[in-house]
């Protein structure tokens, strides 16, 4: 037999936790055909003398479902070994949707995932229509594996129309979105996503569809997962932050037994209103697990930056009076952020812990960049420091920069020396509990905020061998979430399973600063971060990736739950 690609003398890490070993690995038709001693040579051949051969990293939280449009390749993702990935999360899908709910879909998601609204309007080229027309266009046109949830905002709109962000449903409107998730199941859906926080508003400034819905109106929707025996149910709950009541643990337990499907539930990070929160959580998932229910949280391995302008960011949301200011339009929002008795209502929410969801204080607010050249002045410098010389306080300092500069002013967070060393605990502390997966890099949004693409990397480099071992490390990146999500032959080098392959250089592995670039339609600008030390990656038995470098194939698949 005619082989392929092989990859020679490789550290063979396979995904099921088993100590690593040396092998080479074939590949042929699109699948490993031998782990082993292989004597024939293959049309294409890797050295991987040094180097660790694993399977291809799989990422279960993104929003990249709009970047196909214009980025088969998904990057940055693709830069830190993954190969698969799960979209549509947190609710927030565009499709099933009428085609006059298209434009509407796309705003909310420019609002609550930080994608820019110009590059949206020019790249986006879906017109409406099924859960299965949205996925059929991206057939032969990917460079990574992708499936996705259907999520409960895009239903909701599609049976409701506007009254889905104004009121509870009807029990006949429950009913039609249990026919809309079902169709979406027969069309390949990988489960269903819902969410139900304060921070998610949409464009038009109201809650977003999914925070109106009851319980019972989730756990309806959730159920009829239990009709096909497959798919995930992703979910946010209301008070996650402060480490889920009663409410919302007892709806997860009546999810999960509407259901009988795994949950998955947002990442363990502290919040300034309930730094404990993440506790709570953890220790919970834990008594269900015992209990045989089946939640899964995600530990974050990436490194908690903010990047944000008040003309364009999310991370206020959670405050009421800075939620209804950042989301008017121009120059209201400007005429507001000038208001002095607005400017009170800013401060006391800022200087709230109880309502403050932001985890920075003014002196670890930093400028990054600015708009005009005669304030170069001003990058580097803290809030505090800007308050000091003007003689004002942080919060005017703050936003008298910001409206010198048309909103555009570029902020960057820097964590203190103590907030690090707690969420170095608190990352230690998930990563030790078996039923917690990395992840939630939310790839594809908050691109002017936030870039979480290299947890996969930062697992390997941050994390081993102190905290996991490789082996270990690499289980939680690869099978656990294939295994959670019903992602079948991938996420383990075996025999006759798909070939995801990831080769890299653990003495070269790395990930890089966050830096922005200009490549997005319509001229629009995101947050990017590199890798080094990749040598390979292949999807599907094709290499998609030569040290770092794209080869201008096409190998991945759409996923569709079977």
């Amino acid at each position: 037999m005619a082989l392929d690609l092989v990859i020679r003398g490789g550290r063979v890490v396979d995904g099921t936790g088993m100590p690593p070993f040396c092998a080479d690995v074939a590949i042929h038709d699109g699948r490993i055909a031998r782990i082993g001693r292989v004597d024939e040579p293959g049309t294409r051949e890797i050295d991987a003398a040094g180097a660790v051969v694993a399977p291809g990293f799989i990422d279960v939280h993104t929003h990249y479902d709009v970047q196909l449009d214009w980025d088969p390749l998904l990057t940055p993702s693709c830069w830190h070994g993954v190969t698969t990935v799960l979209a549509g999360n947190c609710g927030f899908t565009l499709a099933p949707a009428r085609p006059q709910d298209v434009d509407w879909l796309a705003g909310m998601l420019s609002r609550v995932e930080g994608m820019s609204r110009q590059a949206l309007g020019e790249g986006l080229r879906f017109a409406g229509g099924s859960f299965g027309d949205y996925w059929s266009r991206f057939d032969g046109k990917l460079g990574l594996n992708v499936g996705s949830y259907v999520g409960h905002c895009a239903i909701r709109r599609y049976v409701m129309g506007d009254d889905a962000s104004e009121r509870a449903a009807t029990p006949d409107e429950i009913a039609a979105m249990q026919d809309l998730v079902r169709d979406a199941m027969r069309q390949g859906a990988m489960g269903f996503s819902t969410s139900q926080i304060d921070v998610h508003v949409g464009e038009d400034g109201r809650e977003v569809p999914s925070n109106h819905a009851s319980a019972d109106e989730v756990v309806a929707l959730a159920s009829v997962l239990a009709e096909f025996g497959r798919g995930v149910v992703e979910i946010i709950p209301r008070s996650f932050s402060e480490g889920y009541d009663e409410a919302d643990r007892q709806l997860l337990y009546d999810i999960y037994r509407a259901s009988g499907r795994p949950l998955e539930l947002n990442i363990l990070v502290p919040n300034p209103g309930h730094p404990m929160g993440w506790q709570a959580t953890l220790e919970f998932c834990k008594e269900a697990f015992a209990e045989g229910v089946r939640l899964h949280p995600m530990a974050t391995t990436n490194r908690l930056e903010l990047h944000l302008k008040l003309a364009d960011t999310f991370v206020f949301d959670e405050m009421p009076a800075w939620r209804d200011v950042l989301t008017r339009p121009e120059p209201q929002r400007s005429e507001g952020l000038r208001d002095p008795d607005l400017r009170a209502r800013l401060r006391v929410e800022f200087d709230d812990p109880e309502s403050r969801a932001v985890s920075f204080e003014w002196d670890g607010l930093e400028v990054e960049s600015v708009r005009d050249p005669s304030h170069r002045a001003w990058v580097g410098r803290s809030v505090t420091e800007l308050a000091a010389e003007r003689g004002v306080d942080p919060l005017d300092a703050f936003l008298d920069c910001s409206l010198e500069e048309g909103l555009e002013t570029g902020w960057q967070t820097r964590m203190s020396e103590v907030a690090r060393q707690f969420i170095e605990h608190v990352v230690r502390t998930s990563l030790a509990e078996p039923l917690v997966m990395p992840g939630s890099s939310d790839g594809g949004a908050h691109l002017a905020s936030f870039v979480g693409a290299d947890y996969t990397t930062r697992m390997l480099t941050d994390w081993v061998p102190e905290v996991l071992s490789l082996e270990e490390a690499v289980f939680r990146n690869t099978l656990m979430p294939a295994t959670v999500h019903g992602i079948r032959e991938r996420g383990a080098l075996r025999e006759g399973w798909h070939a995801d392959v990831v080769v890299w250089d653990p003495d070269r592995l790395s990930a890089g600063r966050a830096y922005t670039v200009r490549d997005f339609p319509a001229d629009t600008e995101r947050y990017v971060i590199d890798a080094e030390g990749y040598l390979a990656t292949v999807v599907n038995g094709t290499v998609l990736l030569e040290g770092g470098t794209p080869t201008g194939d096409l190998p991945g698949h759409v996923l569709r739950g079977e």
